[in-house]
């Protein structure tokens, strides 16, 4: 899925994501497809490490509003 990122420059979580919706709501404020934000996401898990990632993913989920 594809959006345009004139209409809406607030970054948040998707409700519709799968996983408290924080790639969904980075795809569609970039304009970018959520799976390769996901594919980019498991890239790093596994060269970072499962902890910082795990962190990283939770403190940002935390810290975006949800729409």
């Amino acid at each position: 899925m594809y959006y345009d990122r004139e209409e809406d420059r607030t970054l948040y979580r998707e409700r519709r994501g799968m996983i408290l919706g924080v790639f969904q709501g980075l795809a569609t404020w970039s304009g970018l497809p959520v799976l390769l934000l996901r594919i980019i996401g498991i890239i790093l898990l596994f060269s970072v490490g499962f902890v910082p990632m795990a962190i990283a993913y939770i403190l940002t989920a935390l810290m975006l509003p949800s729409r």
